[in-house]
């Protein structure tokens, strides 16, 4: 296919959009959608369980930054 074009390609063929990486792992007794920021830390991006009690938890809210290991059982914020 050729393209004749003034434009540049950038605006042809636009960039793929950022995917993060989510990972769902159980923190405790419940269970939590966690993006990756790096090595050592993720971000809490959905908290997941029926118990009305634990979306009190300002440790599991959205948005907050937990130290994270191969294994996360515990919250270290």
């Amino acid at each position: 296919m050729l393209l004749w074009t003034i434009m540049p390609l950038e605006s042809i063929f636009p960039a793929e959009p950022y995917q993060p990486d989510y990972e769902e792992v159980t923190l405790g007794q419940s269970r939590v959608l966690m993006e990756r920021i790096n090595a050592r830390q993720c971000k809490v991006v959905r908290l997941i369980t029926t118990d009305p009690g634990e979306y009190l938890d300002p440790r599991l809210q959205p948005g907050t930054v937990v130290a994270y290991s191969s294994s996360p059982t515990s919250l270290n914020s």
